[in-house]
């Protein structure tokens, strides 16, 4: 065999071996009697002590998998040092891994059979701690669609374990949500979202059943929690998105960035259809993660 045909072999089996290491480990508890599942990334370089945390959320008929490979928040932790965890929500009986999160209102089998998602999160939390040391004070959950409205979920009913949420192209799903007052909320969506419609209602894609809750409305009722005075401040921001704060305790900001154009995907994400649908300079991935890691809860 040629030397050079050896030498790409090599290349090969070396590209194969660091795509492995830069994906999550599945790893599985029994959380209110069932077996649920979540995948764990850990950043090769990462330091043996207490490690940050961000809680990424697949949405409606989606599942861990498909949302560590197509939002590209592994390459954002591997620069930054913080774990990624990938939890798996509800899957229906013929299509158990297109699954739902019971995030209130929304959605599918695991609203319908009303799954107490929340307790299988505080127990993933209890299990990740087992494999990595956990910095507590800094766990931070975000999602898409379905994902979305379950980090609002967390925000409103974990908020002693979370310490900022980054919901995408999702709405608040629960009827208030009192409990997020001291809760920091960057909320992405994209103007032109027509499965979670910025303005509210059914949208296009209506499998959830549900007529979802406007972003304004959604905000309002944060800010409201937060103890917010009235009005906000816009700004056009370099990579072409619309930053909307409310004038809110520091500590506790709620933001929009609106996204003109943007449809139902991740902004930034690696997926062929966010390619198709999504062409900006915006990562959510990495706005993510410059929002959260501002904040910590005092334990």
């Amino acid at each position: 065999m040629r030397l050079a045909t050896l030498f790409a072999i090599g290349l090969s089996l070396l590209a194969g071996q660091a795509q492995a290491a830069s994906e999550g480990r599945l790893l599985s508890l029994d959380s209110g009697g069932e077996m649920r599942s979540y995948k764990l990334f850990i950043p090769a370089n990462a330091m043996q002590g207490p490690l940050p945390l961000m809680i990424v959320m697949h949405g409606g008929l989606g599942n861990a998998d498909e949302t560590e490979r197509t939002t590209g928040m592994n390459r954002i932790a591997s620069a930054n040092g913080f774990m990624v965890a990938y939890p798996n929500g509800t899957g229906a009986r013929l299509m158990k891994n297109r699954r739902t999160w019971n995030a209130g209102k929304c959605c599918g089998p695991a609203a319908a059979r009303n799954i107490d998602d929340v307790g299988f999160i505080h127990s993933m939390l209890a299990d990740i701690a087992r494999h990595h040391p956990l910095d507590r004070s800094r766990v931070y959950a975000t999602g898409i669609s379905n994902g979305a409205m379950m980090a609002y979920r967390l925000a409103c009913e974990m908020p002693r374990e979370i310490a900022a949420i980054v919901p995408v192209s999702g709405t608040l799903a629960l009827n208030s949500c009192p409990g997020a007052q001291d809760i920091p909320v960057l909320h992405i969506h994209g103007s032109a979202d027509s499965n979670v419609p910025y303005q509210g209602g059914m949208g296009e894609n209506a499998i959830a059943g549900v007529a979802h809750r406007s972003v304004p409305e959604t905000l309002q009722i944060l800010a409201q929690a937060h103890g917010c005075k009235a009005g906000h401040n816009e700004q056009a921001m370099p990579d072409g998105s619309a930053l909307t704060s409310w004038n809110c305790p520091q500590n506790a900001p709620v933001q929009l960035r609106l996204i003109p154009g943007g449809e139902h995907v991740w902004p930034g994400g690696d997926s062929r259809r966010n390619r198709k649908l999504f062409g900006g300079n915006f990562s959510a991935s990495q706005a993510a993660w410059d929002f959260a890691r501002q904040f910590r809860k005092n334990q």
